[in-house]
């Protein structure tokens, strides 16, 4: 349950900060592909979030990692 949680957080930020302004982007779509996408499970998904979204959008905490649940609260509410 709780991995579904995390995904939501993860999907609600790349929504808000990558599509929710022009959801059919071509570049948008590209940088996706591009950052996050063509690595499947060769690369770690925190590398690959934090390159495609920056910092910020999970913390280390003891030997874990939490996602920012701000933006899933931002479309719950």
């Amino acid at each position: 349950y709780y991995s579904y949680l995390y995904a939501k957080c993860f999907a609600a930020t790349i929504w808000q900060k990558v599509f929710n302004d022009e959801p059919l982007s071509l570049s948008a779509g590209s940088i996706l592909r591009t950052k996050f996408l063509q690595y499947g499970g060769s690369r770690d998904p925190s590398e690959m979030l934090n390159d495609f979204l920056g910092n910020g959008i999970m913390r280390n905490t003891n030997g874990g990692s939490v996602p920012n649940v701000c933006s899933l609260r931002k479309e719950l509410n």
